[in-house]
């Protein structure tokens, strides 16, 4: 990985301007589809302590709350309050330290 790098093209009506060569430093290697399984199978003990929490948003006319969204490698937390925020935070330090994974905010 030390030596991919990337660039930016902007085509406009009278030119092409392209940027400097752009190094990537981190990242997960696309081209596998072993790794974005073992993403995802890493990432269930979090998106099952999440499910158990009882706070989030209320679904309509139904006793199911959505406490967070969880797409690949993004993750939104949802909450009716900031203590609501703050404890689904505490927990996905948690599990972020069993895991060893970091997350950038």
């Amino acid at each position: 990985m030390e030596k991919w790098n990337t660039g930016l093209h902007l085509k406009t009506k009278k030119e092409v301007m392209q940027s400097q060569p752009i190094q990537i430093q981190k990242g997960i290697f696309q081209g596998d589809s072993i790794l974005p399984l073992l993403f995802c199978i890493a990432l269930n003990p979090l998106k099952n302590k999440l499910n158990r929490v009882d706070c989030g948003y209320q679904i309509h006319r139904t006793k199911r709350k959505i406490s967070h969204l969880l797409y690949m490698d993004d993750l939104n937390l949802l909450g009716r309050s900031e203590d609501n925020l703050q404890n689904k935070t505490k927990i996905v330090k948690a599990i972020r330290k069993d895991i060893n994974m970091n997350f950038l905010s």
